[in-house]
């Protein structure tokens, strides 16, 4: 999906415009970054801006469009970049809710709209090569303020734990790099020191129907 100027307000237009412009030209996942934290800061202190979006989902007026299908039931797509480079992603946190420890396709921007967003690092210590097996160890954890970002990075090297410990509804922007198309994430459980696959909505059903075709057909047989 690409979103047309027609439906973005044009302080994401600009702000999408300048990473669809800057970030191909930088030669690493450091640089992209950098740019971004930069960049997303002014954004994520326009208060205007996120009431205007907070109407638009509220409202129903189509953007941003809260009845397409995502990962995640807290996430809105409010931007694609057309070639792929990056999507820009809002995620609205109720009070005490967080994720599970999950780890990333891609790098990625987080930054925060309201105060005290949580963030906790870890680090995986086993090889993965235990199907199903993982051993992490928290690394730092820590509060952003309106305006502060983070980052993540893919794979074993982002692993975190995101939300809201707070009393009233957050509010993150976060922006995603180029993603590796594994085609899943990996939810993690520290207390058993487990690892699962999580797919997309769209295709776990797929997969669901494909294997209940499949055993449909040998029971038939």
């Amino acid at each position: 999906m690409h979103s047309t100027a027609a439906t973005v307000p044009i302080e994401l237009q600009s702000f999408c415009s300048g990473c669809s412009e800057v970030l191909p030209t930088l030669c690493d996942d450091a640089g992209r970054i950098e740019y971004v934290m930069k960049e997303m800061r002014g954004v994520l202190l326009n208060k205007s801006l996120f009431v205007e979006l907070m109407n638009g989902i509220v409202q129903g007026t189509g953007y941003p469009d809260a009845r397409r299908p995502t990962m995640f039931d807290n996430e809105l797509l409010l931007y694609s970049d057309a070639s792929g480079v990056f999507s820009l992603r809002l995620y609205l946190w109720g009070p005490g809710e967080y994720t599970y420890p999950h780890d990333h396709n891609s790098w990625g921007v987080l930054g925060t709209v309201t105060d005290g967003f949580e963030v906790i690092n870890y680090r995986r210590e086993d090889d993965g090569k235990r199907e199903g097996y993982a051993l992490l160890t928290e690394m730092e954890r820590f509060t952003l303020r309106p305006g502060e970002t983070t980052f993540t990075l893919p794979l074993d090297a982002g692993i975190h734990t995101t939300g809201n410990p707070g009393k009233v509804t957050a509010i993150t922007l976060n922006l995603y790099g180029k993603s590796n198309q594994r085609g899943y994430l990996q939810n993690f459980d520290i207390k058993e020191n487990r690892v699962q696959r999580v797919y997309p909505p769209r295709q776990k059903k797929i997969m669901l129907a494909a294997n209940a075709m499949d055993h449909l057909k040998g029971a038939s047989g």
